[in-house]
């Protein structure tokens, strides 16, 4: 009978050691190389995937809450400009999303039927337009503006604002003469008229579906058939981020970019901390608006491609371009973080970092968003111009016209399809035997 020394009890724990040490490693690699598969099988946009199930048809609600700004002394301020003007935020007017925006009376404060005063925006749209045209032109501007409309303000419904709009007398006679370089819908006017079921107002997009490379997963190439929006010089016209509602995994960005249709651009968030939802009990990373997007290039000089050269101070972006040449500038609601200039020449804003900072969280293997507060405001420029009756006399001021917050949330229920996203996969992949290589693909969505 052979008796193992003390020698060989040592080399056999080694051995055995080893041999453990190096089946863990093997099972450890495994799991991870087996992890990364499964996230890449199920986010990425395929006909199959989980990801393409949840792109195609959003489970998680979303809300538009609209606040509009009413201006309470609008006559007082057009017959003495050395009054400051005074708003009053009405709201929230609140409608869930899906593909139709239904109108939720109970989250609402007021009715579609409650009237609101403010700037007009077709007399304020068309001179802006002619501001820097001959005198003579500026002339005839200003007669069939006197012509066709009553006065600098109007008062309109909440459902005539928003979704039904209105109709105007300039804004059909611009239509019919056909006006180079003013392409403004002719029929009726209303910030989100035509918006309503609609699959093409926001354009075409091609966006990458994460297939070869997940970091790219829902990141845009091209809107409209363009990688470049021709709205922006330089880099602040390129098509990049992206929808908002679809994200590779974000453990290892800083930064993430949500490119905007209705700004013709894109919106950088930065990571400020990691958040805890109580709610579905997953952890993400919390990413927020600073005031890097509306700078104007004097604390970040990159951004200066987006002032148009026009020397506003910091806090607003000018969008004009992308709104029909109308004098659109969005901003934080109430200027949170701007400029103090424009409160100062107001009087009603009240900018609070709890109520108007525009923030995601986002859970950072998976990308699926836990919460979303999506906020901004939009305003329109009016300045003196001498040649036209109706705004010689204004003083050039930025005025509020509504500012919104587009929110969603991870429910309970939902949250079982990110927790336990990984053992959904593993059962798909058992079954499957799913095996892919090919060249990253895009993958062209009609909004």
């Amino acid at each position: 009978m052979t008796v193992c020394t003390k020698r060989c009890k040592i080399v056999t724990l080694i051995i055995v050691t080893v041999c453990l040490l190096t089946i863990g490693i093997s099972v450890v690699s495994l799991c991870e190389t087996l992890y990364h598969q499964i996230l890449r099988k199920e986010l990425t946009i395929t006909n199959a995937s989980t990801g393409y199930e949840l792109w195609k048809e959003t489970p998680i609600p979303m809300y538009l809450k609209l606040y509009l700004f009413n201006w309470t002394n609008a006559q007082e301020v057009l017959r003495n400009w050395s009054i400051k003007p005074i708003f009053k935020e009405c709201g929230p007017v609140t409608y869930y999303q899906k593909r139709i925006w239904h109108f939720e009376p109970d989250l609402s404060v007021g009715t579609l039927q409650d009237n609101i005063t403010n700037l007009n925006v077709i007399a304020a749209t068309a001179a802006y337009f002619v501001r820097k045209k001959p005198i003579y032109v500026q002339k005839i501007a200003s007669f069939f503006i006197d012509l066709k409309e009553k006065e600098l303000v109007q008062t309109k419904t909440v459902a005539e604002w928003t979704f039904d709009g209105y109709e105007d007398k300039l804004l059909t006679l611009l239509g019919k003469l056909n006006i180079s370089n003013f392409d403004i819908p002719s029929d009726k006017f209303g910030w989100f008229y035509g918006r309503n079921n609609s699959e093409t107002y926001d354009g075409n997009f091609t966006m990458y579906t994460g297939t070869d490379n997940i970091d790219l997963l829902g990141i845009f190439n091209k809107w409209n058939g363009a990688s470049w929006t021709g709205d922006y010089s330089s880099y602040c016209g390129v098509v990049n981020g992206t929808s908002g509602e679809l994200w590779p995994p974000v453990k290892k960005y800083d930064r993430v970019a949500i490119f905007s249709p209705d700004l013709c651009s894109t919106i950088w968030l930065s990571h400020q901390t990691n958040y805890s939802n109580e709610t579905v009990g997953l952890v993400g990373k919390k990413y927020i608006g600073t005031d890097f997007n509306f700078d104007n290039g004097t604390k970040y000089p990159e951004q200066k491609c987006f002032t148009n050269n026009e020397p506003f101070p910091s806090g607003v972006r000018d969008v004009s371009a992308c709104k029909f040449g109308a004098p659109a500038f969005v901003s934080y609601p109430h200027f949170y973080l701007a400029n103090t200039k424009y409160n100062s020449s107001i009087n009603g804003m009240h900018p609070d970092k709890d109520k108007h900072e525009f923030f995601i969280v986002l859970e950072p293997n998976t990308g699926i968003p836990l919460e979303v507060r999506a906020t901004m405001q939009l305003n329109l420029l009016i300045e003196p111009i001498h040649s036209l009756n109706m705004f010689k006399n204004v003083k050039t001021t930025f005025i509020p016209m509504f500012w919104f917050a587009q929110t969603a949330e991870l429910t309970e229920k939902l949250g079982s399809i990110g927790a336990l996203l990984i053992f959904i996969s593993i059962y798909l992949t058992l079954r499957k035997a799913w095996v892919s290589k090919e060249e990253e693909r895009l993958l062209s969505e009609t909004s």
